[in-house]
Order: C-alpha cells, then structure tokens, then sequence
C-alpha cells in the first residue's frame, strides 16, 4: 500500500477522489491543481472553477483532489467496522496529500500518453494552501504559481490553538472512547460545540461588532450561529474531522529544513500570490507578511479586506460578491505573468 510519513501504509483499497474539469490532461494550456480544504469536497469548490471562473476552463485543464480524511478519499467514515476496530493511521500528513496528489497527475498525464509538465498553478484555499506551498517546498521543479488564500506555509501557535479547542469539543462528547481511538455514535453535542466555537473564529471580529452577518440575511449573531455555523457541522464525521485536524495541525514545510522555515522557502521557484484576510483570525495577515518578507521577489501580497475573516477566502456566498471580484483578479494576473 501507500507509505505514509507516519509510518504506517494505507490499505489496498483506499482511494483518493478526484475530479477533473475543462480540457483533458495535455490538451490545454496547463493544469490547475486545486486541493479541497477542511470538511470541503470537490463539488463544493465548482463555483470557482468554468470558463472566465476564477480557475478558467477555457484555458486550463482543472484537477480537483480531496483531502485524505474528507469523507470522500480514503477516511474513517469510508472504513468497514473491522477496518475502524484494526485501526486507522495516526497521521495522514500534508506531505503524504501532496505525494498522491503527484502520482495522481503521473497516471493521469500517463492515461493521455502526455509527458508530465510544471503545473501552471497550485490555489489552495486554507488547507488547500497548505498544500500548495508543499506542492512548491517538496517538489520545486513541478510548479510554476502558487496561489495561497487564507492559507499559510505551516500551522502556526494561534492556529493550534483553535485546532485544540475544536478538537477537545469533539471528545468532550460521551461517544468518544479514548481506548479505541474512535466514536461510538454520532456525537451530537460535541459536534454542537465544535459549531459553536467554530462560529467564533471563521468569521473576522468585524463580522459581529460591524453587524456582517446582516449582509448575510440574519438578523443579530445568534441567528447566523444557529442557522450556518450549526447546522454546516450537524452532520459530519466526527472521525473524519479529527482526521483532518490531525493533519492541519502537523502542517509544515519546514519539517524539510529541520525547522528553518527561510530555508524552507528558500527551496521554492514558483511565483507565490498570498492572499491573506486582514480580519483572518487563525492564519493571520501578520504570518502571510512574514512570509513574504523570506519570499522576497518571488511573492505578491495582496490582502483581502474583508470582515468575513477565513470564510472571505471561499466566497461562494452571494454577499462575498466583492471578495470573490478581487481573488479572481489577481489569480488572473498571477497567470498571466511569465
């Protein structure tokens, strides 16, 4: 099976989803890569992804790969009773992402008798954007771009810290059975809490005491808690989420460098968008700068003003309108350099 970083190797029958948009591999200009981010599958990114799109088809063939541990990929929710009492992997790493991701596009050029070219660009949304600047740092010679929104090189303090506390609501919950690992049911006030703290830190500061969530349709923050926060996470996985926070947590490239996160960057030759939120309250505008700075002329910052805070770098919502305008131009732009 697979190898992953952590030791252990996934079973035979795991699989990592995917989907493909636009022209087939080798018959367009280029290939986007667009990794999904926390709890999103494929069809939820589609929004950004046609022709004139943020990722336009007219030009680019879009790959679309899930997250291992999304639900969709290989993940706990996936697994046979007998799999789940054997176990599941302690860690499905970012790096081991971006390695499937890699022999994905190997078969995928390979089906099409294509040699494999540089990826034209990397746009990672949050988790996505972990993946690409892995994408840059392991494989410098694949990519070209890389567009980083609401994203970061690693998982900063701050960002663990609301990782933990997101984690701890979840197993704060009678159907978590530490000895095994695993849930026992569906633990619905964990997965309450988990939305309730999630509400507290998606959405920039401004989003309440500037009454965002107006634009939104609700009336006051206890009514866009209550009907988006909670119900988004009513019915998930809890294993897969923790899945998934695992593999947040653990991100960073400077494991490449022994922890030197300048010499880590140093390793990339792709030109680097970073579209931080400035109201961004787990991966911070202030990271985004920093990483510029070691960047230097290979990086263009260009910060989303936004009091939706993360959730500004996936506007699908119509009251993201402004938002999605800005991300597309300057991913445009980002293309269009040479």
């Amino acid at each position: 099976g697979f190898e992953l970083a952590c030791g252990h190797a996934l079973p035979a029958g795991a699989t990592l989803a995917y989907k493909v948009h636009g022209p087939p591999v080798g018959a367009s200009k280029g290939v986007i890569l667009h990794p999904t981010s926390f709890d999103a599958v494929h069809d939820e990114l589609e929004y950004s992804i046609g022709e004139g799109q943020t990722l336009d088809t007219s030009a680019y063939t879009v790959v679309v790969p899930n997250l291992l541990g999304n639900g969709v990929s290989y993940s706990p929710s996936r697994m046979g009773h007998a799999e789940r009492l054997a176990g599941y992997p302690p860690l499905l790493s970012i790096g081991d992402n971006v390695r499937a991701q890699h022999l994905l596009l190997e078969h995928l050029h390979a089906a099409r008798g294509a040699p494999m070219a540089p990826l034209s660009l990397v746009y990672g949304y949050s988790m996505g954007a972990l993946q690409a600047y892995e994408w840059a740092v392991a494989h410098p010679d694949h990519v070209e771009r890389i567009a980083a929104v609401c994203g970061a090189a690693r998982c900063g303090e701050l960002n663990g810290v609301f990782l933990r506390s997101i984690e701890e609501a979840l197993k704060a919950d009678a159907a978590w059975d530490a000895s095994r690992g695993h849930f026992t049911t569906r633990p619905d006030r964990g997965l309450r809490a988990f939305g309730s703290i999630y509400a507290g830190w998606g959405v920039g500061a401004g989003w309440y005491t500037q009454r965002g969530y107006a634009s939104a349709g609700f009336e006051c923050a206890e009514a866009f808690v209550r009907d988006s926060y909670l119900p988004a996470f009513a019915n998930c996985d809890a294993d897969d989420l923790l899945s998934q926070i695992r593999t947040w947590r653990h991100a960073d490239v400077s494991r490449h460098t022994g922890g030197d996160l300048a010499a880590a960057l140093g390793r990339v030759r792709a030109r680097v968008l970073l579209m931080p939120c400035d109201e961004d309250r787990y991966f911070t505008l202030g990271e985004a700068q920093h990483e510029a700075a070691l960047l230097g002329e290979r990086a263009t910052l260009r910060p989303i003003v936004s009091a939706a805070g993360h959730r500004a770098g996936d506007p699908h919502r119509p009251e993201l309108a402004a938002e999605a305008a800005f991300i597309r131009r300057h991913v445009h732009e980002l293309l269009s350099e040479r």
